[in-house]
Formats: C-alpha cells, structure tokens, sequence
C-alpha cells in the first residue's frame, strides 16, 4: 500500500464524492489517498471549506477492504493540526449512515448537531468535531506522551437514528 499525499487530487476527490454519495463539496478541495498495489484507490481522505479555525474532513474506503491504519491516520490529521494548525476539524455524515458515525466516534469525534433536510432529497446531516486537544490525546495520534489518555469513546444517542 501507499499513501499520496496531494497528487492525483483530482482523481481521488471524485472518487471519494462517488464512493460517500456527495455531490459538492466547498471552498479548496484537497485530499490525502492510499492506494493499493496496482494504483488503485483504498480510501481518501478529502479536505474542504478550510476557515483558519476548521477544515471538513470526509473520509471514503473501498467497499470490502481492509485499509484502515495508524499511517493513513497519521497522514490524513497530519494536514488540518500539525500544517494547518486548525483547532478543530468537522466530519459532516447522512444522518442515515449510522456505520460512519460508529467510525468517526471511535475516531475520537464528537456528534455535534443535526441538520434537517440538508440534502436535496431530503435527508438529514449530521456534524461531528474532533477538536486538535482531543486527537493529541486519542490512541490513534503519533504523540507518544498522550497515547492511550483518551476518555471512553464515542457511541449513537438515539436522537440520531433516522426515523
């Protein structure tokens, strides 16, 4: 496997638009990908809407495969806290998809709020942030110091589940 960092941006945004099922995403587009060893696209991690103060993160893997690692982690929150210095990052997620909310929340992140009827069919949006003090302190982050500080992690409250 291998991690790009920014090449083949192009390339790796609308595949990862493909694979999560949204149309737009805004402000700078950038993204992180692995590819297995033929070239082809394991996950993405794609950055937008960059503030200063927040960068949305979305994160999109081949249906079936078994890419999740402490590298491609890394790598992907490298961007927004250690380069960017952003104080917080935010996943948005079709309220619907309730295994991507499972992952960000052992991810670290923390549900946030609901947007309704955020989408153009309808559906509803839902926010999660990881604020740069929370990763430091997650046993996914490279900083030796904190590793393994991290509170119980995150779950579901039923006000999330679609109806």
């Amino acid at each position: 496997m291998k991690i790009l960092r920014f090449e083949r941006k192009d390339e790796a945004v609308a595949w990862a638009k493909k694979v999560i099922g949204i149309e737009g995403m805004s402000g700078d587009v950038t993204a992180i990908s692995l590819l297995d060893d033929e070239g082809d696209f394991l996950a993405v991690t794609v950055f937008s809407a960059y503030t200063g103060t927040n960068i949305d993160m979305h994160i999109a893997a081949r249906s079936g495969s078994n890419w999740v690692s402490r590298r491609f982690f890394h790598a992907s929150f490298e961007l927004p806290f250690k380069v960017l210095e952003v104080p917080r990052v935010t996943g948005l997620i079709r309220a619907e998809n309730l295994k991507a909310q499972q992952f960000v929340a052992r991810l670290g992140f923390q549900y946030e709020g609901r947007m309704r009827k955020a989408f153009p069919d309808g559906g509803d949006l839902v926010l999660y942030g990881l604020l740069r003090e929370e990763y430091l302190k997650h046993p996914w982050s490279e900083h030796e110091t904190t590793r393994g500080t991290t509170r119980s992690q995150g779950y579901i409250p039923s006000d999330r589940v679609p109806t």
